[in-house]
């Protein structure tokens, strides 16, 4: 690691945009699942770690704050920490529609602070977002931690943000620069989180999916996240990865994040540690390494961010299930070997998968499979083949995301250059649910329906486990579903068959009917989906609810 560096007295103030919404009062009560701001703290911890105590440095987390407290919660900031720079992070697009009423807030306050901003969705807005933000004077292209490091360093700042390429400017714009990204490539130095520098009580990850969500359990979770490494080398469509962390991937050391590991432990008493990276498996070796040396700790351990099926073999399975891995998500992305040659380019052929998962369901390690719809190029046809070999394989659960233009990705570029999206397509026009392409074949409304309907098919209809006989662990599935979407008709529906199934109470399974006949009272689109399938939901709801 570099020298501390001495400088004059200097402030930071990082404001991470709000992505939750709380429609009144504080947010702080549900802080159960709200993440831990990861990418903030990385940049924070690492220039903390690298100048000496010359350094203030806060962090406020406007998603801890309900819409009607953030204003003030923004100006309390700022009178307590005084800062030099505030560094706005936005993660998301649609976070894009707060960004303006907070830097307006930070300049009205004092317009000599300097307001940057950075993160995944401004990286790839780059050459827009200026033109849109009056009070935003500079946006940093890709990782934060070095051109952070660097303003706070420079003996003037101003200076540093117009001579440093890694960071956009309306000079830079005027003159026509294009920004370079600056890579940290010792992650050694990123693994070391200060988690100081907030309350971690106002945080606690909910868990991915899983029927083995200590969420549901009894047991309290504690648990926090590890990125291990940074890169991807592969170029599926949809995914804006290389254009953030590049394509070569970068690793930390295994003896760092060991030893990380340990101080989560002993300081915070985490049992459970999430592994965000893109590609953990890619250097297979270093991946069974960490899982081996990770079982030690009796953890449970999430990869949620999705496996690489080419990098699974037998040994790497034991290892994942040693280390405490008991849910594994594939990323597959459709079940037509067409579209993933021809219009994903992922490198996966589909003979490869069903040997995986076979492989780790003699593991007992639960299988998901993540897949998009609605690419410009899919057809019925593919959507048929990706549900059948869903089928054939058997999934025990399967996501289905609809196909996102993000910018900093091959498909923007597509749905651009072929006029598949309006022009007027801004910045933070996208919802999280919202499908925008319009390509030949491809009906908006349409394809969102559809796309519910393979997920209510294999995940609920036709579920893997229950078709199987292990209702315990489907029952566990859709419990999970409900208290993530608790007006999911379909899961209390499937619960109350798990429980039938059981011998359970009558007065429990009826509780469950209850709450379908309530949930389709309440938004009659169930009643369509229960009776496509042929569902004689009424009636069913009828002859449960007699008393016996």
């Amino acid at each position: 690691m570099k020298t501390k560096t001495k400088k004059e007295s200097k402030s930071i103030l990082f404001v991470v945009l709000p992505y939750l919404v709380w429609s009144k009062g504080s947010a702080a009560h549900m802080g159960r699942i709200i993440a831990f701001p990861y990418g903030v703290l990385s940049i924070a911890s690492y220039v903390k770690k690298n100048i000496d105590g010359h350094l203030k440095i806060n962090i406020l987390d406007l998603n801890l704050y309900s819409q009607e407290e953030r204003q003030k919660a923004v100006v309390e900031a700022l009178k307590a920490s005084q800062p030099e720079i505030v560094a706005i992070s936005m993660m998301f697009d649609f976070c894009y529609e707060h960004l303006n009423p907070i830097s307006k807030t930070i300049k009205n306050y004092d317009d000599k602070i300097i307001v940057v901003l950075g993160g995944g969705s401004a990286t790839v807005s780059w050459n827009m977002i200026l033109h849109e933000q009056d009070y935003v004077d500079a946006i940093c292209y890709g990782e934060g931690e070095l051109a952070i490091l660097q303003l706070i360093e420079a003996e003037n700042i101003w200076q540093n943000l117009l001579n440093d390429p890694v960071w956009v400017t309306r000079q830079s714009l005027a003159s026509k620069q294009s920004p370079q990204v600056k890579y940290l490539d010792n992650l050694n130095e990123l693994i070391e989180i200060d988690y100081e520098l907030v309350n971690i009580e106002a945080y606690g990850m909910k868990e991915g999916f899983s029927p083995f969500s200590l969420a549901i359990a009894s047991g309290k979770p504690r648990q926090f996240a590890i990125v291990t490494s940074r890169g991807c080398p592969f170029k599926c469509v949809f995914c804006s990865a290389p254009s953030l962390h590049g394509k070569q991937v970068r690793c930390a050391d295994v003896d760092i994040l060991i030893e990380h590991v340990k101080y989560l432990i002993a300081k915070y008493g985490m049992n459970i540690l999430t592994l965000y990276d893109d590609q953990i498996l890619y250097n297979q070796a270093r991946a069974k390494e960490l899982f081996r040396r990770l079982a030690e700790f009796k953890l449970r351990v999430e990869v949620p961010t999705g496996l690489s099926v080419t990098f699974i073999d037998e040994e790497m399975v034991e290892l994942m299930k040693g280390a405490g891995i008991d849910t594994a998500a594939l990323a597959i992305e459709s079940g037509s070997a067409r579209m993933l040659k021809n219009v994903i380019h992922k490198p996966l052929r589909l003979e490869q998968v069903k040997p995986v998962v076979e492989m780790l369901r003699r593991h007992n390690i639960f299988v998901y499979g993540f897949f998009v719809v609605g690419l410009p190029g899919e057809l019925e046809e593919d959507r048929i083949e990706t549900i059948r070999f869903i089928k054939e394989i058997g999934l025990d659960w399967s996501s289905f995301s609809l196909a996102t233009p993000v910018r900093g990705s091959e498909l923007y570029k597509i749905c651009v250059e072929n006029s598949y999206i309006d022009p007027s397509f801004g910045i933070g026009c996208l919802g999280v649910n919202d499908y925008v392409i319009k390509a030949p074949g491809l009906d908006p409304k349409d394809i969102k329906r559809k796309r519910y309907l393979m997920n209510l098919d294999v995940n609920f209809v036709n579920n893997h486990r229950m078709i199987m006989g292990d209702y315990e662990t489907a029952k566990a599935c859709f419990r999970d579903v409900i208290d993530r979407y608790e007006k999911q008709a379909f899961a209390h529906y499937y619960l109350a068959q798990c429980l039938e199934a059981q011998k359970a109470e009558v007065k429990e399974i009826k509780q469950a009917m209850v709450r379908v006949n309530e949930i389709i009272h309440e938004d009659s689109v169930w009643l369509e989906y229960f009776e496509y399938f042929g569902i004689d939901i009424m009636a069913k709801i009828n002859s449960s609810l007699i008393t016996k």
